[in-house]
């Protein structure tokens, strides 16, 4: 069975060492940027975790997400991102509608 959400290998070591005492990590899409979306990317703690999300894990990496999202981001590679001034996580998502000039904001299927 395919994995729902995975990770590339420098994302999964780019993460590690942020996510120590966290439950794993919070992924959101916020209302924002250009295309009109934006994932946001937080350490998510125990105490957050509700039945509002769905959980998966690759690479020793647990990601949760609001269950709202999940055809949003079914499919997704979750990669690190790097320029000459700065590492950021983003995604390869096959679901992407369109993304602005800049790569911060996606457009994506209503969610």
């Amino acid at each position: 069975m395919k994995t729902l959400i995975t990770i590339s290998p420098d994302a999964a070591a780019f993460l590690a060492p942020k996510l120590t005492g966290a439950a794993g990590l919070r992924v959101t899409i916020n209302k924002k940027g250009c295309a009109g979306g934006e994932y946001e990317f937080a350490p998510m703690k125990e105490a957050e975790i509700t039945s509002a999300f769905d959980c998966v894990e690759d690479a020793g990496i647990k990601i949760y997400f609001e269950k709202k999202y999940l055809l949003a981001l079914m499919g997704a590679e979750l990669v690190l991102t790097q320029d000459q001034f700065n590492k950021r996580l983003d995604f390869k998502n096959p679901n992407e509608v369109s993304r602005c000039g800049c790569g911060e904001s996606v457009q994506l299927p209503s969610t």
